[in-house]
C-alpha cells in the first residue's frame, strides 16, 4: 500500500468565471489530511474525469471560492475503516479534483477486478456511459428503424449514444463542429449523416438530412441546435435534454431564433423531458452487460484522452468547454 500522505492537492475555485471560463479561475491548493474516523476511507486517485456541466456549479454559486471541488474520479483505497471498502479496492466515487480523498461511501462503489482497462469504468462502463445508456433507452424509448439526431455527438456521451443508436438499427444523425469530427463521426462511429454546425447555418443542414423529420434528438447542446430540432421533429417525438453544453461557458439562451418551431410543437405532439440518471440506478446491471459486451467486442470504442498530473486540470477543463478534444477527458494522478 502506498505510504499515508500528509498532505494532498486539489483544485480550487479562485473565483467566478465570466462569460467564458479562463484557467486562472481554478488553481491548486495543498491541504492537510486528517486522520479516519469510523466509517471512512482514504482513495489515492488515478483517474479524474472532467464533465462540462461542472461548469454550471462554479457560475451559480454551488461551488465555494477557494474551496475543494468534487467531480467522479476512480481510486485505490489505501487505508480504510469502513467494512464495505478494504484495502487495496478499487473505488469509483465523486471526490475528484484531487491526488487523496477521504470518502464515507456515499455515491461510491466497488468495482470489481477486471481485464477491462480502467478508463472504460472512467467512461463508458462509468456515469457517462450509464447517462447515454439511460437516456436512450429509458427516457428515450429508442426504437428501431427510427431517425435519431445526436447534438455534441463527437462527445463522451453523444459519441455512446450515436453508437448505441446505430447498434439499435437507427438512422443516425450527429452533429459536431469540425470536419475531423464529423469525419470519425461518419466513417468510425457509424452516422448516417453528420453536421458540422460551423459550416453555414444549422437548421437547413438538419431539415435536408432528415426531411421525413426527427423521432428522437438527444441535446447535450440546447441553443441554436435545440431550436433547429424543434422545427423537424416527427409527430410524436421525443426530445432527451441531456445537457445545455452551449449555455455552460457562451451563456447563449434558448430561443425562437430560427422561429416557427412552436405551432410544431403544438401540432405534432412532440415531448421535452430531462432526467436524473441516478433515479434509475436499477438499471446498472443490465446497462454494465450491455456496454460491457459492446466495447469487448469492438461495436463500439470509447474515444478517452488522458493527461498527465493533477496541474493539468485548469487548462483541460477550458479545452473540454471551447470542445479543443473528442471524446472523454480523464486527467491521471498519482
Amino acid at each position: 500500500m502506498a505510504q499515508r500522505p500528509a498532505t494532498a492537492r486539489e483544485v480550487h475555485l479562485l473565483r467566478r468565471p465570466g462569460a467564458r471560463m479562463a484557467a486562472d479561475d481554478l488553481g491548486i491548493a495543498t491541504v492537510a489530511v486528517p486522520p479516519l474516523q469510523p466509517g471512512q476511507f482514504l482513495v489515492r486517485n488515478r483517474l479524474i474525469a472532467l464533465d462540462p456541466v461542472r461548469r454550471v456549479f462554479f457560475a451559480d454559486g454551488t461551488a465555494p471560492l477557494n474551496a475543494a471541488l468534487f467531480g467522479f474520479a476512480i481510486g485505490t483505497v489505501t487505508e480504510s475503516r469502513h467494512p464495505d471498502f478494504p484495502e487495496g479496492a478499487i473505488v469509483a466515487h465523486h471526490g475528484g479534483f484531487r491526488d487523496w480523498a477521504i470518502s464515507t461511501g456515499a455515491n461510491a462503489r466497488l468495482i470489481p477486478p477486471t481485464d477491462d482497462p480502467l478508463e472504460w469504468h472512467a467512461d463508458a462502463l462509468g456515469v457517462g456511459g450509464f447517462f447515454a445508456y439511460v437516456g436512450l433507452f429509458e427516457i428515450g424509448q429508442l426504437r428501431p428503424g427510427e431517425t435519431v439526431f445526436v447534438s455534441s455527438a463527437a462527445g463522451s456521451v453523444g459519441s455512446l449514444v450515436t453508437q448505441m443508436a446505430r447498434i439499435t438499427g437507427c438512422r443516425v444523425i450527429a452533429s459536431a463542429g469540425s470536419e475531423a469530427k464529423c469525419a470519425w463521426l461518419r466513417e468510425v462511429a457509424g452516422a448516417d449523416a453528420a453536421i458540422n454546425y460551423r459550416d453555414g447555418e444549422i437548421a437547413g443542414q438538419l431539415s435536408a438530412a432528415a426531411p421525413d423529420g426527427i423521432d428522437l434528438f438527444f441535446d447535450n447542446v440546447g441553443g441554436q441546435q435545440l431550436d433547429a430540432a424543434l422545427g423537424v421533429m416527427a409527430k410524436g417525438g421525443r426530445v432527451v435534454i441531456a445537457g445545455m453544453v452551449s449555455a455552460y461557458d457562451a451563456l447563449e439562451p434558448l430561443s425562437e431564433r430560427h422561429g416557427g418551431w412552436t405551432k410544431q410543437m403544438l401540432t405534432s405532439q412532440v415531448s421535452l423531458r430531462s432526467f436524473d440518471a441516478f433515479e434509475h440506478t436499477r438499471l446498472w446491471p443490465k446497462f454494465q452487460r450491455a456496454v460491457g459486451g459492446w466495447l469487448r467486442s469492438g461495436a463500439i470504442s470509447a474515444q478517452i484522452h488522458v493527461l498527465d498530473g493533477i496541474e493539468a486540470v485548469p487548462d483541460a477543463f477550458v479545452d473540454l468547454l471551447a470542445g479543443v478534444r473528442q471524446g472523454k477527458t480523464l486527467v491521471r494522478v498519482g
